[in-house]
């Protein structure tokens, strides 16, 4: 927005051109003038963050995610970090702006206001190309990194292909903008005419209004893209690590007792815990410890240690360990192996047995019992599920928590960017006060012009909606072809489109909004 508004004062730099203000004096300016706005802007954010801190507070208390007794603390940190960034991207955006509003000539800047918006320059296609090229890579190494980076991967080849979109988009404003219009000329108005004539004219100033519409849409289609296409392939993985066993589970009970287990001996029934781990420190630290009855790790007076785990408490293969069980009692174990970290296997891994005996409390968790074996509903309490039905029970367990976040992130990441649509589409209005007054001189009705700027600003949301999903499907196409790869299942693209849907129509009001308000302000003081 920031060189948009510099665009648009390309007169008035003219003027102070003419009256002696040299080029260096000119980016001070621009510079000062978007510092002082970076910190405004960073101070009132940081602002409505804290006021807004215990809003989000009660959502997360309402999904049951937030820590029992938790309070909000207000560190310093993370607000300098945000006024750093902010008024950072200020000054950045303000010296491309300056340095090139600085160069213009005196008179050139006061012939006519429209020559900033005419063709790129080498160094715009070079930097939209080189973002192109770039997200085409990132996008296309979301089908082959490994599942913890899929995701991080997605995003920053949307944010990548975003900014490629934005560079490149006055390419396509002026032909996109032809072939909106074309089917309404036949009627004789005037107002296609006008509305293609500025996009081809204004293409630099309509692709900074298009800009933030394709980050709003963009962003409403990956994340909800990614919970879509997770819905699918989460329980397609799941089903595949279980294919071919049956889950014994609870069945209105908080967990399976030992009957439970007795009655299905065979399979991984792990027994949970907490206790007290001693460390290499000395200072002991609360983990989730499993007892086991896998023959491979079910070895009196061992533990079993996933890497992770040893490397953060500091222990090795061979090593004594104390563990402080809940019934206050402590057991010196020795760490029989370090293995690979598996969740299947649990991190901590001692006999099932010895958790017994000091948890007498404790509940079995989910029993797997392995194909060549007869699983046993007998007692009371218990359900059996395949592969597939228990994959996609599990999933529906964390779907309310998954959308619920989802769908925060949405609401968070699309309105800051509708809140720029409205600043930019505010402020395109009002530098284009002398065209509306013109319009009106000549004859031009209010219920007209104000249908002129609707019209407008609904192609370039248009426009702006349509980048926003293209830039966003090659990531989401790559995430989803990776996940077919890791689930061994058939896992295609999926959208919400019910979020895009309110995305785009969302992006539309907003831009509509204020492009109509100013336009009416303007309007009322013209007679």
């Amino acid at each position: 927005m920031l060189v948009l508004a510099t665009g648009m004062r390309r007169r008035e730099i003219g003027l102070l051109r003419t009256i002696g203000a040299g080029p260096g004096q000119i980016r001070r300016m621009i510079l000062g003038e978007a510092a002082v706005v970076g910190v405004l802007g960073s101070l009132a954010g940081c602002a409505a963050g804290i006021a807004a801190a215990p809003l989000l507070r009660g959502i997360l208390d309402g999904l049951d995610v937030a820590p029992p007794d938790s309070g909000i603390t207000v560190s310093a940190w993370p607000l300098l970090t945000a006024c750093a960034v902010g008024v950072g991207v200020s000054v950045i955006a303000a010296w491309a702006a300056g340095r090139k509003a600085a160069r213009v000539a005196p008179i050139e800047a006061l012939l006519d206001s429209r020559s900033a918006n005419q063709a790129m320059g080498r160094g715009r296609w070079i930097a939209g190309l080189v973002a192109l090229a770039l997200g085409a890579v990132l996008a296309a190494g979301t089908a082959l990194t490994g599942a913890d980076d899929r995701i991080n991967l997605a995003l920053l080849a949307t944010m990548t292909l975003i900014v490629a979109a934005a560079l490149l988009t006055p390419v396509l404003v002026g032909p996109v903008g032809r072939a909106l219009t074309a089917p309404f000329q036949r009627f004789g108005s005037a107002g296609p005419v006008l509305i293609r004539a500025e996009l081809v004219a204004g293409s630099r100033r309509a692709a900074s209004l298009v800009a933030p519409v394709i980050a709003a849409v963009g962003f409403a289609v990956l994340l909800s893209g990614i919970v879509e296409t997770m819905r699918v392939a989460y329980p397609a993985g799941e089903a595949l690590k279980v294919a071919g066993q049956t889950i014994v589970t609870p069945a209105g009970t908080p967990g399976n007792t030992d009957e439970v287990a007795a009655a299905n001996p065979v399979g991984k029934a792990a027994l949970p815990t907490r206790a007290f781990v001693g460390t290499s420190s000395g200072r002991p630290t609360v983990l989730d410890v499993l007892g086991t009855r896998d023959p491979r790790w079910n070895r009196p007076g061992e533990a079993v240690l996933g890497e992770r785990t040893a490397r953060e408490l500091g222990l090795e293969r061979g090593r004594d360990v104390p563990v402080r069980f809940a019934d206050g009692a402590t057991v010196t174990l020795r760490i029989a192996e370090v293995l690979p970290d598996d969740p299947a296997r649990g991190d901590f891994v001692v006999p099932r047995d010895l958790v017994r005996a000091h948890d007498p409390a404790a509940l079995t968790d989910d029993i797997f019992v392995p194909a060549d074996a007869e699983a046993s509903d007998a007692v009371p309490g218990t359900a059996l599920h395949d592969a597939a039905a228990y994959a996609l029970a599990d999933y529906e367990t964390d779907s309310e928590l998954t959308d619920s976040l989802a769908t925060m992130l949405i609401v968070i990441a699309v309105g800051y960017s509708v809140i720029a649509v409205a600043n930019s589409m505010a402020t395109a209005a009002h530098g284009r006060r002398r065209d509306v007054a013109v319009m009106r001189s000549v004859g031009g009705t209010v219920p007209q012009l104000l249908l002129l700027s609707v019209g407008e600003t609904a192609v370039v949301v248009v426009v702006g909606a349509a980048l926003g999903i293209l830039v966003t499907l090659p990531p989401l196409a790559g995430m989803a072809s990776g996940l077919s790869q890791a689930t061994s299942a058939d896992v295609g693209l999926h959208l919400d489109t019910g979020a895009v849907a309110a995305a785009v129509a969302g992006t539309l009001l907003a831009a509509v909004t204020a492009g109509v308000a100013v336009t009416w302000r303007t309007l009322r003081g013209t007679p």
